[in-house]
């Protein structure tokens, strides 16, 4: 894919994808999906949002307002697909403790982890013997 980005034009090397796990918290809210900084898309809960990025080291983040993610660095090469997936902490009983400290430290509540993407399986060819 080609977009126009100032008066050159940038070809986009491979796509980010951002899946959500679907919960119970903040499930009505869809997340940013911040891309060096800035908003590229969101997802909402239970999605998947793919986002087109240019050839090199980029910056990922999630969440929104106070809710947010760590930010992750990732690399793009040869139309690559560097996938993670998002959510809230995993537990009910530490939602609290992280809101909380999350108006201190506003990239705790969400974690943000990548998934490794698998390279296509390749078929052998089996070789047959013959019993004697």
């Amino acid at each position: 894919a080609n977009l126009h980005q100032g008066q050159g034009l940038v070809t986009m090397a491979g796509r980010l994808r951002v899946s959500r796990l679907s919960g119970m918290l903040d499930r009505y809210r869809k997340w940013d999906i911040v891309l060096d900084g800035e908003v590229a898309s969101s997802v909402a809960n239970g999605q998947t949002s793919d986002v087109l990025v240019e050839r090199g080291t980029h910056t990922v983040r999630v969440g929104h307002r106070w809710l947010a993610s760590p930010v992750r660095t990732f690399a793009v090469n040869d139309s690559k697909t560097v996938a993670f997936v998002c959510r809230p902490r995993p537990h009910p009983m530490i939602w609290f403790p992280y809101g909380i400290a999350s108006l201190y430290r506003h990239d705790l509540f969400i974690v943000l982890e990548p998934i490794p993407v698998r390279a296509p399986e390749v078929a052998h060819p089996v070789r047959r013997t013959r019993e004697r």
